[in-house]
């Protein structure tokens, strides 16, 4: 990590101390570590937008083991919200129960076992923001109903925004971009790209 993001990283505290113990576990390649996740630049800064908007009803499609969840739901745990969240794998969905049990936010967080873009199908909504971080190849096909749950002022968020750039294998790389291209054409959202971890695509509905 260079030294700017070290600065940045030297002053955000977790607000939940199973987020670290998770940390901790991927920078030191522990086999319960589970795939890459949001890392704490971005959940900081989602947990800044769930209190800034005091949202109340939030949507996430990709739990890896549960980190991004835990900054998700300790935000709604301030703001008296809830999160439901959309897993695939069964491991990854099992882990990620148990590490929401042992951050305390059982009571602020359903996760649901299936497939994002089939369960999206079945809510309504509206959410005030919904997180998209799973299965890339979904980032585009899932963006019109992903939209229309979003309540007008909420937000859209995506991660690994930069995979393009980075130099990520194109199959992955040339969905994400196409996700890029679809939001900042879409005339009812705003949006931005964050560079933050792997990036942050970060859409307001108008």
């Amino acid at each position: 990590m260079d030294k700017l993001l070290q600065y940045i990283e030297d002053h955000l505290e977790y607000p939940n101390p199973v987020l670290a113990e998770l940390e901790e576990a991927y920078r030191n390649d522990d086999a319960e570590a589970g795939p890459p996740h949001i890392g704490k630049q971005a959940g900081a800064f989602l947990r800044w937008i769930i209190r800034l908007i005091e949202a109340q009803e939030v949507l996430e499609f990709g739990t890896a083991v549960g980190y991004s969840t835990i900054y998700l739901g300790q935000a709604l745990k301030e703001t008296g919200g809830r999160l439901t969240a959309i897993e695939r794998d069964e491991g990854l969905f099992r882990r990620t129960l148990r590490n929401v049990r042992r951050a305390g936010l059982s009571d602020r967080v359903e996760v649901i076992h299936g497939d994002a873009a089939e369960v999206l199908d079945r809510l309504e909504g509206p959410y005030d923001l919904i997180l998209q971080d799973a299965a890339k190849a979904l980032y585009p096909v899932m963006l019109d109903r992903c939209v229309d749950r979003i309540r007008t002022g909420g937000v859209l968020a995506a991660d690994d925004a930069l995979f393009r750039p980075m130099g990520i294998r194109e199959e992955l790389a040339r969905v994400i971009d196409e996700y890029n291209r679809l939001v900042f054409g879409n005339p009812r959202l705003i949006s931005t790209i964050l560079p933050v971890g792997d990036g942050l695509t970060i859409s307001l509905k108008r």
